[in-house]
């Protein structure tokens, strides 16, 4: 296994577990407890995990919100769907990222990517795509912060956004049904995800199928804003055949 590919598959185990020590890590990599430890370091050192005596924690996991529990959810899904939905992006693409727990797994993967430039109002995919040192630029949307999700929100980012157009917009999704369309569970991401649909050429949304058959309160939009759907495993019959019929790829 790559080191890079090692450090993402151990970065996925604790935000799973919480608390990971290097001898799990050693029997789990079957690699050396210095090449663990190796990681951890260089994990710890970009802020992703805490180094402690004998393994690692996620950073600041006492008293951590909602984002973070979702960070633990469905872990190997969205690093699937992330890696499926990096190959849609290519050296030298703009790309829109919204915030998310899924989108956060996507900007880890197009990090390896060279001369992006991105779009975000996610503190925490700025700092992945920055860091990489790729030769990216990134654009961190201001406005008002939300310290639980890590993001900005509000007219600020609206306004701000209308500087871009991108070859591309990710967006995490709260629910997906046949009849209601694309939804998610606040308002104020809702808009900056319809403010960043507008000034796109393509339209991506990742859900792991948890997502599928479900409502949330705000619609985002209808299916046909989209072209492609990036999930782990394929909806079922009714709403595979409502996303043909409104030209949605289904990439799974």
């Amino acid at each position: 296994m790559r080191p890079r590919d090692r450090r993402l598959k151990i970065t996925d185990i604790v935000r799973q577990q919480g608390r990971v020590s290097v001898a799990m890590l050693v029997t789990e990599f079957n690699s050396s407890p210095e090449t663990i430890r190796r990681d951890l370091k260089k994990l710890s050192r970009s802020g992703i995990i805490q180094k402690i005596h004998g393994g690692a924690i996620l950073p600041g996991i006492q008293g951590e919100g909602p984002f973070q529990q979702r960070m633990g959810e469905h872990v190997a899904a969205k690093r699937q769907i992330a890696k499926k939905a990096s190959q849609l992006i290519s050296p030298g693409d703009t790309v829109m990222i919204d915030t998310g727990s899924t989108t956060l797994i996507f900007a880890e993967e197009i990090s390896q990517l060279k001369s992006l430039t991105v779009v975000t109002n996610s503190v925490e995919v700025a700092k992945v795509v920055a860091r990489a040192n790729n030769g990216s630029s990134v654009y961190l949307l201001g406005g008002k912060y939300h310290s639980d999700n890590r993001e900005t929100m509000g007219a600020m980012v609206m306004s701000q956004l209308a500087h871009f157009h991108a070859q591309h917009v990710v967006l995490t999704i709260g629910a997906i049904s046949a009849t209601a369309g694309v939804m998610a569970y606040d308002m104020g991401e809702v808009e900056i995800g319809r403010a960043m649909l507008a000034r796109a050429s393509n339209a991506i949304m990742l859900a792991d199928s948890t997502k599928f058959n479900r409502v949330a309160p705000f619609v985002i939009g209808a299916l046909d804003k989209f072209n492609q759907l990036v999930c782990e495993f394929a909806p079922d019959e009714i709403l595979q055949a409502a996303l043909f019929q409104d030209n949605v790829e289904i990439v799974c």
